[in-house]
């Protein structure tokens, strides 16, 4: 299974979108019906020619998962045009000391990791391709890329790392960039050489 790790604010709506939509729509509109204009069709129509080209299924790793299952996410979704299957969300990690809360946020790469640990069987080593591929035969999970216009991801995934812009979003550009990572094999993604 491939896997997209999904952000929402940043890339499937932009400052570009919402001056946009502000010349598109009057802000009754929009708040009648919110959630609903906070994604940009043109950024929806570039996931779904992500999910054509590579059958990747969907984790929502944007705040956005905050108070909401996955199956209200994928009707949100679903309402804005996108033909994908989201199959969950990435857990909100705190950092505590004590069993107190600490103050400190956990980098949302250590929520990916998590998540490709737990439930997609993924392990990346660095010792030998051949290593390598005895690991990814027994993940469930054979590739990923995360889409987020934050950059608080790890240095191992950084392979797998598309970063959006909070200005314009998904791009063309960036969307075939995320299709080039999900359709390669993890031994060409990591001993290119």
């Amino acid at each position: 299974m491939k896997v997209i790790f999904l952000d929402i604010d940043g890339v499937l709506n932009s400052q570009d979108w919402y001056q946009k939509r502000s010349d598109l729509l009057d802000k009754k509109q929009v708040s009648d019906n919110y959630p609903f204009y906070e994604f940009d069709p043109d950024a929806i129509d570039l996931l779904n020619y992500i999910i054509e080209r590579t059958w990747a299924k969907v984790v929502v790793s944007s705040s956005w998962r905050r108070g909401r299952r996955s199956e209200d996410l994928q009707e949100i979704l679903d309402r804005v045009g996108f033909i994908g299957e989201v199959i969950d969300v990435t857990p909100s990690l705190h950092c505590r000391i004590d069993g107190e809360p600490a103050g400190y946020t956990i980098p949302r790469g250590c929520e990916i990791d998590w998540w490709l640990k737990n439930h997609g069987g993924f392990q990346r080593v660095n010792w030998s391709k051949e290593k390598q591929q005895e690991y990814i035969d027994k993940a469930k999970v054979k590739n990923y890329v995360i889409l987020d216009d934050d950059s608080d991801m790890l240095f191992q995934q950084r392979e797998h790392y598309v970063q959006t812009k909070t200005m314009h979003g998904l791009t063309k550009e960036l969307a075939d960039r995320a299709i080039s990572i999900l359709n390669k094999s993890l031994i060409e993604l990591y001993y290119n050489e």
